[in-house]
């Protein structure tokens, strides 16, 4: 019988960690996380990272595994995944890829473009000069750069914008340019089942309010105070987690409890509508759409 990954996938608080978990358990299953914020040892309560229960319950890889220095990108994720799954097979134990970065499962599933590496140099000049400017000026520049992958990339996404800029920069060739070129799979031929765990927006505009405020009732500041504590350079990937700098205000007292609750359940409420879109016209082998 031919092999295939199980993939679980679906917007943040949309259920399918727990989906996954079910069906993990009842299926010798090996759950490997693709969740690009979710490979950080640092925040495990504002990640919304399975719980210590949860993952002795189910082996579970590629959480909290690099330190908060490190930056992890599409193609590092894919190498450590791809490992993940062979030595799950190796095992006779069935593969299950959960997260929310469908950029991870995109690459995973269809391929990856084959880009030049940007020299350590230019990546370090456009981060910091993303560092403080606005995202709108970013996509602006984004724009005279590569006008196709401007059309695609939300204002906001300042990450993907500060992409397009660097590749633009050290290549001299547009990143859209470069990802029309073929792709390589990094599983080859292997065949995927693609389940999307849904919700109606409202329904899960609902969980993630819940969710927010759950947060602090962890300890998700005092999470954040001790990130501080460990003298990270504001460069480093763990400070893309979204809500790292809204938590950061209502510790330096600049915002209040009530706001930094309503922010936190607001920007995820966005991200969240990203990640839908997303899986819904991005991924098209997606097998089943299932309401949680």
């Amino acid at each position: 019988m031919q092999k295939k990954v199980k993939i679980i996938c679906g917007a943040t608080a949309s259920g399918k960690s727990a989906k996954a978990l079910d069906m993990a358990f009842n299926d010798n299953g090996v759950i490997i996380n693709a969740d690009s914020q979710q490979v950080y040892k640092d925040l495990p309560i504002l990640t919304a990272m399975p719980s210590v229960e949860d993952m002795q319950k189910v082996p579970h890889k590629l959480y909290a595994f690099i330190d908060g220095t490190e930056r992890m990108d599409v193609s590092k994720w894919c190498e450590f995944a791809v490992c993940e799954i062979k030595k799950a097979f190796e095992n006779g134990q069935q593969p299950y890829i959960v997260g929310g970065t469908g950029f991870y499962i995109k690459a995973l599933t269809e391929g990856l473009s084959v880009i030049p590496s940007v020299p350590a140099k230019i990546r370090e000049l456009v981060r910091k000069e993303g560092l403080n400017a606005k995202c709108s000026d970013l996509h602006n520049i984004l724009e005279k750069y590569d006008p196709d992958l401007a059309r695609k990339v939300a204002v906001n996404d300042k990450q993907r914008i500060l992409r397009g800029i660097e590749v633009f920069r050290a290549t001299g060739v547009p990143l859209s340019a470069w990802q029309r070129n073929k792709k390589i799979k990094p599983l080859g031929d292997m065949e995927f089942d693609i389940d999307f765990i849904d919700y109606p927006m409202s329904e899960l505009e609902k969980r993630i309010k819940l969710r927010a405020s759950l947060m602090f009732d962890m300890g998700v500041v005092d999470e954040v105070k001790a990130l501080f504590n460990r003298g990270y350079d504001e460069r480093s990937g763990v400070f893309k987690i979204l809500g790292v700098k809204e938590i950061k205000s209502f510790i330096d007292g600049e915002i209040s409890f009530d706001e930094v609750v309503a922010k936190l359940a607001l920007i995820t409420r966005q991200y969240a509508k990203r990640q839908r879109t997303f899986f819904k016209t991005q991924i098209l082998s997606i097998k089943n759409t299932l309401i949680s």
